[in-house]
């Protein structure tokens, strides 16, 4: 049996920035990168297929609903989580099976929709937590993220 030491020191502290995005591996470094410019070196992260879908009712079952919403309260209440950050990205698998008869502008405004309201139940069921929602494309040979308001209004 072989053994592997990482080269990076072990931290005990807890990371203060929670990462909800896809387990696409298309995204997954640029989505860190993303953290890493916003001044969060070090992440707790929940990375499954449709990310912050999984948070909202519409696009998840109950029992996914229930048990991503529980493993997320956890993290953000047993961590002490200051920063949460949802990702959403266009092609998603997920989402193309879930909305399979849907147009590929229907899928982008309801994994918006999703963003929204998952940053919604996040902002009032664990303030003073801060909340960054971004829609992540292909633009070339990169991924470009913008950007998505949150807006309190449904939850």
């Amino acid at each position: 049996m072989s053994k592997y030491t990482a080269k990076v020191p072990f931290n005990a502290a807890h990371p203060d920035a929670l990462a909800i995005y896809c387990s696409d591996g298309r995204f997954t470094d640029a989505v860190e990168e993303l953290l890493h410019t916003r001044g969060h070196s070090r992440l707790d992260v929940v990375c499954v297929p449709g990310g912050p879908a999984l948070l909202d009712l519409q696009s998840a079952g109950f029992s996914a609903l229930e048990a991503m919403r529980s493993a997320t309260s956890f993290l953000i209440r047993a961590h002490g989580t200051k920063h949460v950050v949802l990702v959403s990205h266009e092609g998603c698998g997920y989402y193309r099976d879930r909305y399979r008869f849907e147009s590929p502008a229907e899928v982008v405004r309801q994994q918006h929709e999703d963003l929204r309201i998952a940053g919604a139940w996040l902002a009032s069921t664990h303030a003073p937590a801060s909340i960054a929602l971004y829609f992540a494309r292909p633009e070339g040979a990169r991924v470009g993220f913008h950007e998505v308001a949150l807006t309190l209004a449904t939850a």
